[in-house]
């Protein structure tokens, strides 16, 4: 049981941690650009949370066997899926943050049509990222035995 629960960790950790490196990085832009500390610290959190519980998601949906590893296609139609609802929860939560109120995206299916279409783009950084980061987890975890 312990087994499984590692290898379950281990294939989650790298998805979740690109899903949370991508929250840092927009909340570091948003403040490079020059929005306040604040605004850019709530970016920061409610993209990073659903973009990392996506990405650990994803990487559990691997160690089940459910999605195979290293191909884009399941990849991509992961991500077309997830990457959209990551978006709009950021969206979300930002404007009950910051204005005490639930709004939702004034055209909201070109708002997700949008963010499916930019979804690929993500796609293939989250593989890229997520093949490197586990590839050094499995290594480490070899070399250890």
């Amino acid at each position: 049981m312990m087994q499984i629960r590692e290898g379950f960790l281990k294939e989650a950790v790298p998805g979740a941690f690109v899903g949370l490196a991508a929250g840092l990085i927009a909340g570091g832009l948003a403040a490079l650009v020059g929005q306040p500390l604040g605004w850019a610290l709530v970016t920061m959190v409610a993209l990073g949370l659903p973009l990392g519980a996506f990405g650990g998601g994803f990487g559990l949906l691997v160690a089940a066997g459910r999605l195979p590893a290293g191909r884009f296609a399941p990849v991509a139609l992961y991500w077309l899926v997830a990457f959209p609802a990551a978006r709009l929860l950021h969206e979300i939560s930002v404007s009950l943050v910051l204005t005490g109120q639930v709004r939702l995206p004034s055209d909201l299916a070109g708002f997700l049509a949008y963010q499916g279409i930019v979804s690929f783009g993500w796609a293939i950084g989250f593989l890229w990222l997520h093949e490197r980061i586990a590839m050094r987890l499995r290594s480490k975890t070899t070399a250890a035995r």
